[in-house]
């Protein structure tokens, strides 16, 4: 975009300072040929368009372009000359140190004070006539360089949207990734610190089955860690069947007893989403409430976990707050609430 502006900008100089010189070859090749030099001074300082040129440079343009028209005046030359002081002073107030709209409305007053002697000279009407002239082919030039520059800084702006926006998609991938890895490892290593100290108090009472516990605990870090390499790689899914087998064999394991109403619904929009739920939850009521019942049920295609383990009010886990966001953006709603010594999760469809 930037190249595309810049040489348009450049090309468009030069094609004026060719039509301009142009015109007045015919009535005064002299005329032409500095006007030529002129449109080529105006020409270089388009160059700088984004930045403003060297003062040095901008002070040649403005004073090569403020005496082509006063020559034009006194010699009563072509007043098509008049473009390329306009276009130059456009040029010059449009970025660097003469930005700003106070040095644009001082442009166009320098180039209306050479009409004060045609009033003098050729009467008010002619220096009308001109004035007008000026200035609306200053307003014109003012209103297309500007704009180019409003564009330049459209471009820029939308640039750092998607700067922006590739930060925010980094950002949420990250956040997606720490609550995958919460919900695989939060609930393993709170079951394995269970079955751990559970094996620590049968290791000199039943040998063998703190041998057997120590086993499961193995095998729970292999599926965990196998799951955290999946999930690294981007292959792991969560299906609410498996993720409800799994929950209701700790719930079982921890002396709970587990009621499972219906049929879940597999298959849809939510189906990872739901068994993530059923995996959080039961993380949570292992960790947090010491239920002696669970029950879970199927409706309109969602989930629900009630357990009866409250006993203090509590505030919604940060976990579910995170699984919420994301049901939420997969058209799914999730609530949980305590009433009494119940809690309820529950997720469904919008």
């Amino acid at each position: 975009m930037r190249s595309y502006t810049t040489w348009s900008l450049v090309g468009a100089m030069a094609f004026c300072t060719a039509t301009v010189a142009v015109g007045i070859v015919p009535q005064d090749r002299v005329l032409a040929a500095v006007a030529v030099g002129v449109g080529a001074i105006t020409t270089w300082h388009s160059w700088y368009w984004e930045r403003g040129g060297p003062w040095w440079l901008t002070a040649l343009a403005v004073a090569t372009g403020l005496g082509l028209w006063w020559t034009v005046v006194i010699m009563s030359a072509p007043t098509i000359a008049v473009a390329l002081p306009a276009i130059t002073i456009a040029v010059v107030t449009a970025a660097g140190p003469l930005a700003g709209w106070g040095w644009t409305a001082a442009g166009g007053v320098l180039l209306l004070l050479p009409t004060i002697p045609v009033a003098l000279l050729e009467g008010p009407g002619m220096a009308v006539l001109i004035a007008v002239a000026v200035a609306v082919g200053y307003g014109v030039a003012v209103t297309l360089i500007r704009f180019t520059h409003y564009g330049w800084g459209l471009s820029l702006e939308l640039d750092r949207a998607r700067l922006q926006a590739a930060e925010l998609a980094v950002m949420q991938e990250r956040y997606r990734f720490a609550a995958d890895l919460h919900d695989i490892q939060g609930q393993a290593l709170h079951v394995a610190r269970l079955d751990l100290q559970l094996a620590r108090r049968l290791v000199d009472a039943d040998p063998a089955r703190a041998a057997a516990t120590l086993a499961e605990v193995e095998e729970l870090l292999a599926s965990t860690i196998a799951e955290t390499r999946s999930l690294a790689y981007g292959e792991r899914e969560v299906a609410l069947a498996s993720e409800l087998a799994n929950s209701g064999e700790l719930i079982r394991a921890a002396g709970i007893e587990l009621e499972v109403v219906g049929e879940p619904r597999t298959g849809g929009p939510l189906d990872a989403l739901l068994g993530l739920a059923v995996r959080e939850t039961t993380t949570n009521l292992l960790r947090h409430a010491q239920p002696a019942h669970v029950r879970i049920d199927f409706p309109s295609g969602g989930v629900r976990i009630v357990n009866d383990g409250v006993d203090a009010p509590i505030r919604e886990p940060r976990g579910l707050a995170r699984l919420g966001e994301r049901v939420q953006a997969a058209g799914g709603v999730l609530t949980s609430r305590a009433e009494g010594d119940t809690f309820t999760t529950e997720v469904r469809p919008a």
